[in-house]
């Protein structure tokens, strides 16, 4: 996948950005990564270039419910969903069996029909709290 391919320019930020987010191949906020970037991005430039990335469907957001936004890289198959710690502030990517997921389709089917719309997509983010012991899920990386 290239920059270019999606139709947008590989300036430096964005290329900046996806070589962060690949290495750490995990969702983190952009407050986060600001944080530990500062000094190659302005907050403008980085909210910019996220949502530079996001309109060209490379990278995926969520916002918590403490109003962060987390990104990542979209995932191969184009969809994932999240599970989010509100204790620790962690994000951890889900995978839903077969079935689950099956049922999400006969449910959007349902939906387009009952309501005359075109689904395009859904998200699905599960909010919770750990135990925040070191064998809490938050904790395994």
């Amino acid at each position: 996948m290239s920059l270019k391919s999606k139709g947008i320019a590989a300036t430096k930020p964005r290329v900046l950005l996806l070589e962060i987010l690949w290495g750490i191949n995990a969702p983190i906020s952009v407050q986060q990564l600001y944080q530990s970037n500062s000094e190659k991005f302005a907050l403008s430039t980085l909210y910019r270039v996220v949502n530079d990335l996001a309109t060209a469907d490379i990278i995926e957001t969520f916002t918590s419910p403490d109003q962060n936004i987390w990104i990542e890289i979209k995932a191969e198959d184009g969809h994932h969903h999240h599970l989010y710690c509100e204790s620790c502030e962690t994000v951890i990517d889900i995978e839903m069996d077969e079935e689950f997921e099956a049922s999400i389709s006969d449910l959007r089917d349902q939906l387009s029909k009952k309501y005359n719309i075109t689904i395009v997509d859904h998200s699905f983010e599960l909010y919770g709290k750990c135990s925040g012991n070191v064998h809490c899920a938050c904790n395994l990386d």
